[in-house]
C-alpha cells in the first residue's frame, strides 16, 4: 500500500501523524510526504519521504506583518470566516495541481492529512481514492470549520470534498471539545521532533517545565516568558527553539534554559508544564500525566486550557490574567494533589487507545 501523507505548511501539524506513518512503515506499506518547504525538514527528521511543492509559506513572517499579529478572531469573538476562505481556496488554487501531479506518478492507494490540508480531499476526489483526516487536539471549531469548507471550496455544493472515510482524534476521552462529531480514537505518541537528551544533575528533579512552543518568543517576545520565571520557585527547565536564552537575557537561579530538545526527552523530570496551549504540548504533557498550566497568548490557543481545566488536569490564564502573582497562585494550586490526580486519570485514557499500529490493518482495508 502506498499512503500520502499531507499536511498544512506547518511542521507540528505534521508530528501528530508521524507516528502513524511510522506504523505504516513498520507494516511494510510505502510513505511520501508531499508538503510545502516549511515542512521539509521536520518530515526529513522524521525519517520520512519527501515530495515538495509550493513556496515557502512563512508563517511567522505573515504573522509579524499582519496587525495584530495572534489576531484569529473578530471583535465579537467569532471566527473571521470568510478570510480563512480566501485564504483556503488561494492554497488550493496554488497546490492542487502540483499535488495531483506528484499523486499522479507515484500511485497512492490511501491519503492521510491533518484538519487544514484541504488540498487532500480535492485530490482524493480526483484521484478516486479514500483519504483519512488526523486530528491535531482539542477542535472546538473543527465540524463548522469542515462545513465552511466545503462551502468555499466546491461551490456551496460539496462536490470535490468527500468526506473523509476514518477520523483520527489523538485526545483522551474527556479532554476533546463537547459536541464536536466524534472521531475513532488513536494513541498519542509524543514525538516533538529529534534532539538528544539532556545531561542534567540529579537534584533537578520535579521540575516545572516552561514551553511556550516555536513561535510564541518569536512573535510575542519573551516578556511573558520573563515574567513565568520570575513566578517560579524550584528547579525549571525552559524547553525553547534554538535564540531563546540569548532572548532572555538573565535568568533567575535555579532554571535551565534547553534550546532544540523534544519535550518528551524532559518531562520525566517534571511534575507541572506551563505553556502557551499548542496541541502537541498539551498531549505531550498529558500524555505523561502532568498537570498543566495554560497561558495562550492568542485567541485561537485558548480551548486547550479550557479542556484542561474543565477535566481538572489544569488551570487557564488569559492574556490579562498573566501576572506574576496570579502564576505564582495557579502553579500552587495545580500542584495540591488533585489536578495531578485528573492528569493521571487523562494518561490513562491515552495509554488506553488504540495505538497507531493497531490502525494500519483497518486503513489497509479503507485502501482497499
Amino acid at each position: 500500500m502506498r499512503v500520502l501523507v499531507m499536511t498544512s505548511p506547518f511542521p507540528t501539524h505534521l508530528t501528530p501523524i508521524v507516528p502513524l506513518a511510522w506504523a505504516l512503515r513498520a507494516a511494510g506499506h510505502e510513505v511520501l510526504v508531499v508538503c510545502q518547504p516549511d515542512v521539509a525538514a521536520a518530515a526529513g527528521r522524521a525519517g520520512l519521504n519527501v515530495a515538495v511543492v509550493g513556496g515557502e509559506y512563512d508563517d511567522i513572517g505573515r504573522r509579524r506583518r499582519a496587525k495584530p499579529v495572534f489576531a484569529r478572531a473578530e471583535e465579537d469573538g467569532s471566527r473571521p470566516w470568510q478570510v480563512f476562505a480566501r485564504g483556503w481556496q488561494a492554497r488550493v488554487d496554488t497546490l492542487l495541481g502540483p499535488s495531483a501531479d506528484v499523486a499522479r506518478a507515484w500511485r497512492p492507494d490511501l491519503i492521510v492529512a491533518d484538519p487544514l490540508e484541504f488540498v487532500a480531499p480535492r485530490l482524493a476526489h480526483a484521484l478516486d481514492i479514500p483519504y483519512a483526516h488526523h486530528r491535531w487536539g482539542v477542535d472546538v471549531h473543527g465540524d463548522e470549520r469542515w462545513w465552511r469548507a466545503c462551502q468555499a471550496l466546491s461551490g456551496g455544493q460539496g462536490e470535490g470534498m468527500p468526506d473523509p472515510a476514518a477520523v483520527f482524534d489523538p485526545c483522551p476521552p474527556g479532554l476533546q471539545a463537547p459536541g464536536l462529531s466524534p472521531g475513532s480514537g488513536i494513541r498519542f505518541v509524543p514525538y516533538n521532533g529529534t534532539g538528544s537528551r539532556p545531561a542534567l544533575p540529579p537534584w533537578q528533579r520535579d521540575a516545572t517545565c516552561v514551553s511556550f512552543g516555536t513561535r510564541a518568543v518569536a512573535l510575542g517576545g519573551a516578556d511573558l516568558l520573563r515574567v513565568t520565571l520570575r513566578a517560579l520557585i524550584g528547579p525549571v527547565l525552559v524547553a525553547a527553539p534554538a535564540g531563546t536564552r540569548e532572548a532572555l537575557g538573565e535568568v533567575p537561579d535555579g532554571v535551565t534554559v534547553l534550546e532544540d530538545v523534544p519535550l518528551s526527552l524532559v518531562l520525566d523530570r517534571c511534575a507541572l508544564v506551563i505553556h502557551h496551549g499548542g496541541a502537541g504540548t498539551t498531549l505531550t504533557a498529558t500524555a505523561f500525566g502532568l498537570p498543566q498550566l495554560v497561558l495562550p497568548q492568542a485567541p485561537y490557543l485558548v480551548e486547550h486550557g479550557e479542556r484542561l481545566a474543565a477535566t481538572g488536569a489544569g488551570a487557564l490564564l488569559l492574556a490579562e490574567e498573566q501576572r506574576e502573582e496570579n502564576i505564582r497562585s495557579a502553579v500552587a494550586g495545580l500542584l495540591t494533589g488533585a489536578a495531578g490526580r485528573a492528569a493521571r486519570a487523562l494518561a490513562a485514557g491515552t495509554a488506553a487507545q488504540p495505538t497507531p499500529a493497531d490502525w494500519v490493518g483497518p486503513l489497509e482495508k479503507i485502501a482497499g
